[in-house]
């Protein structure tokens, strides 16, 4: 499937855009606005973990510390691979990114990344206080200008809000996608999770052919059964985890993450100032170690009135998700909804995970 091959060749997309000179702007996390990027007559490519070694960032990264993304992302800086593209830009929505951010302007001060483009920080708060969304606008404004600039296009509010109907047309064709998990799922998320990533690696007009084509398919299919399971904890970028899960017998129906079923929410809503409004839309959908727990509470409570069962991923880097476990542990035991967290894919965790439900559903009859 389409959608499937562009998700899957996230590495090769970089070099076809290098090969043709296309002026590529990386993005180390969904958090960025992409119809900036598009609206400055650049284009964004989004960076997920990769499956290669990393051995040059390796000696340069802690242990534990970064996930696979940024190693790639690391590792892809300091062996001369991202030379010939405009920039790369960083969210504040993790300290991860941010660190990395730093790393990379050391490692050019350092002169051990000769060939590392300018590196750009989007400061995006995602705090509560009341002068923030005031500081995220002006934060949001000051990326398009230092882009429009870095790549000489004038600058134009027209731009974005063409940019910002595009991205919402495709957005609308992921919530199809989204919507047939729902309920009595038809797609299981080891499928469905590459065609709702590819959102963030192709042009809105042909993620929305390609997505509406997948959605109108899969709604031809019958419902599967099996329990339905929320994948919770810190946000994944590949489906390893869902497979895992789902040879036991589950089904994956949403993940917490920009990946899956956060990567649409609801469209921008753009009245008279565009930059605010992709300002509001990115502080309300950023998903990261910085999100407020209040929000992340809501979230994670409108999600468990559709599952049976709840995965948490803490991998070995996470510094911030484990603080949220108790919370969470206190909230699925006054539902009764059985839980399991998990490091890396583990199939005897969810055996046992699944032996759970079925005494659940026997204490039920």
């Amino acid at each position: 499937m389409t959608l499937t091959a562009a998700f899957d060749a996230q590495h090769r997309a970089f070099h076809r855009a290098l090969e043709r000179k296309d002026r590529v702007v990386v993005l180390s996390s969904p958090s960025v606005p992409v119809e900036i990027v598009r609206a400055a007559g650049l284009n964004p490519i989004v960076v997920r973990g990769g499956v290669s070694p990393t051995p040059t960032a390796d000696g340069h990264l802690e242990a534990g510390v970064f996930p696979p993304r940024l190693r790639w992302l690391a590792e892809a800086a300091l062996s001369g691979f991202l030379a010939n593209t405009t920039r790369i830009v960083f969210p504040r929505t993790s300290d991860p990114d941010y660190k990395c951010f730093l790393y990379l302007r050391e490692f050019a001060r350092l002169g051990i990344a000769p060939a590392l483009p300018p590196v750009s920080l989007f400061d995006l708060l995602q705090s509560e206080g009341p002068n923030v969304r005031a500081y995220n606008v002006a934060r949001t404004g000051a990326l398009l200008k230092e882009l429009t600039l870095a790549d000489g296009h004038s600058l134009s509010l027209d731009a974005v809000r063409h940019e910002i109907e595009r991205a919402n047309f495709a957005r609308a064709a992921a919530r199809r996608l989204i919507a047939l998990r729902k309920g009595a799922p038809r797609v299981t998320g080891t499928e469905v999770l590459p065609l709702l990533g590819a959102f963030w690696t192709l042009d809105p007009e042909v993620y929305a052919t390609f997505a509406t084509a997948a959605a109108n398919e899969i709604a031809q299919r019958p419902a599967i059964s099996g329990p339905r399971i929320l994948l919770a904890g810190a946000p994944v970028d590949s489906p390893e985890l869902h497979s895992t899960i789902e040879s036991c017998g589950a089904v994956v129906v949403a993940e917490i993450g920009p990946f899956g079923t956060g990567v649409a929410g609801e469209d921008v809503a753009c009245t008279n100032d565009p930059i605010a409004a992709l300002a509001d839309k990115y502080y309300a959908d950023a998903i990261g170690p910085r999100t407020p727990i209040t929000r992340m509470r809501r979230l994670i409570e409108e999600l468990l009135d559709d599952v049976d069962a709840v995965v948490i991923s803490l991998p070995s880097e996470d510094t911030a998700f484990g603080w949220d476990y108790p919370w969470l542990r206190t909230l699925l035991e006054k539902k009764g909804i059985p839980h399991t967290c998990v490091s890396s894919p583990d199939n005897e965790r969810f055996d046992t995970l699944m032996n759970a439900l079925a005494r659940t559903e026997v204490r039920r009859g």
